[in-house]
């Protein structure tokens, strides 16, 4: 798992194969295709105690599956 800091929002590099994650627009991203240094196949964006509940299933399917 990689993390980045912004002003809005922090954003989670996850290890996980995007085809295995249901993708919502503005929460979660396929980054398989893009520049990312090799740090994670899906970013999660927390700009929310919300978005950080939804992506507890995410954290620990990413830390149990690699």
């Amino acid at each position: 798992m990689f993390f980045e800091i912004f002003k809005e929002e922090i954003a989670l590099y996850l290890k996980l194969n995007p085809e295995s994650v249901k993708l919502e627009e503005g929460f979660t991203r396929n980054m398989k295709n893009i520049g990312h240094y090799g740090t994670g196949d899906v970013e999660v964006q927390i700009k929310s105690k919300e978005d950080l509940d939804r992506a507890k299933e995410l954290l620990q399917r990413a830390y149990n599956e690699n």
